[in-house]
Order: structure tokens, then C-alpha cells, then sequence
């Protein structure tokens, strides 16, 4: 351990008979002292030294604060600018988008309200055209009428009953490979009468019996 100035100061030396300091024993002091000596100086080279460094990285410290201060103000100064430039940028982009969508807007409702117009004069032909094949389907169904009634009619007078008469004929003769009489095949000048109703209108147009 090192001596302290207080036990420099009060150290005494053994004395002889003639009064003199031991030669030793101040030696040893003495080399006590250099050694002491010596490690506080470099003890003190050693803190001069870091304390050197310290104020070199304390000033490179302050450099770089004032440099990162500067940058700051910069980087906020930049950054101003660029949240105005955002800004106006933002509301000419949002003024266009509204502009465009309101053009958008105004031509949908053109188109709609035109589509809407062609559907309805559209609807108002098909509707037209609905009511005259109504028309004609009721032309033709009276037609129909009329026809039945008039057979109707005509089966129901004296001449039908005298039509369905058989007429006089002689009963042909028996051969081989004739056929019964009561087999006679039909004769040709007989007819069946076939009346066809439409099932849609659209199939009207094929077979109506219109009347010009």
C-alpha cells in the first residue's frame, strides 16, 4: 500500500547514541517513497492520458450531437416541406377524384336514364305487339267458333240424318282372298277434319289464318 503524505510527514527514524538516523532504515523509506512515487506518476500519466481521451470522445460526442442536431433540423425542415407538398398534392388528387366520379356519376345517369328509355319503348312495343296477337288469337278463336258452330249446325239439320242413310248396293260375292264386308275399306272421298290451337303466341305467325 502507498504511503500517504501523512505518514511521510510523520515518520521518525531510530537514532543512535551520536544522534544519527539509522542509514538503512532511511534508505528503505526513502525507496519506499520512490516507488510510490514513481506508481503515482504513472497513475497520473495514466489518468492524463484517459482523461485526454475522454475529452476527445466528449468533443467527437458534441460533433456528432450537433451534427445529428443539424441533421434533425434538416430531416424536419424536409419533412415540412414534403407534408405541405403531400397536402397539395392530396387535395388536387381528391378535387380530380371528385370531379372524375362526378363525371363518372353524370354519365351512368345518362345511360341509365337512356337504357331506361329504350326498356320502356321497348316494353310499350312488346306490349303493342302483345295486344294484336291478343287481337288476332281472338279473330282466330272466333273464326274456330264460327266453324264448329256452322258444322254443328249442319249435323243437326235433315240432310246429315239423310247423308249417314246407306245407300242401295248389292252385296259383292263371296271369292277367295276378298275381304268381309263388314272389313270394306273406307272410302276415300271421306275426311277428318283437324283443328290446331297455337300454344304460344310466338308460334302464331306459322299457321294463323289471317285474313288480309
Amino acid at each position: 500500500m502507498a504511503l500517504t503524505p501523512q505518514e511521510i510527514h510523520a515518520k521518525e527514524f531510530t537514532t543512535s547514541r551520536s544522534k544519527w538516523y539509522d542509514k538503512s532504515e532511511v534508505s528503505d523509506f526513502l525507496d519506499q517513497i520512490v516507488t510510490d512515487y514513481d506508481a503515482l506518476m504513472q497513475e497520473n500519466q495514466t489518468l492524463k492520458t484517459q482523461l485526454a481521451e475522454a475529452d476527445a470522445n466528449a468533443k467527437q460526442v458534441e460533433e456528432m450531437k450537433q451534427s445529428v442536431n443539424s441533421s434533425i433540423l434538416i430531416a424536419q425542415e424536409a419533412a415540412d416541406r414534403l407534408k405541405k407538398q403531400t397536402e397539395a398534392e392530396a387535395e388536387a388528387t381528391l378535387q380530380q377524384a371528385q370531379t372524375e366520379a362526378q363525371k363518372i356519376v353524370m354519365e351512368a345517369n345518362a345511360k341509365a336514364n337512356a337504357l331506361l328509355t329504350d326498356s320502356q319503348t321497348k316494353n310499350e312495343a312488346l306490349v303493342a305487339e302483345k295486344e294484336g296477337l291478343d287481337k288476332e288469337m281472338g279473330a282466330f278463336k272466333s273464326k274456330i267458333e264460327g266453324l264448329l258452330r256452322a258444322q254443328l249446325d249442319m249435323i243437326q239439320t235433315d240432310e246429315w240424318a239423310a247423308f249417314q242413310q246407306p245407300a242401295a248396293y248389292q252385296e259383292p260375292s263371296a271369292t277367295a282372298g276378298s275381304e268381309p264386308a263388314s272389313e270394306a275399306a273406307v272410302s276415300e272421298d271421306s275426311a277428318e277434319t283437324v283443328v290446331i290451337f297455337p300454344e304460344s303466341s310466338e308460334d302464331s305467325e306459322n299457321f294463323l289464318n289471317k285474313d288480309k
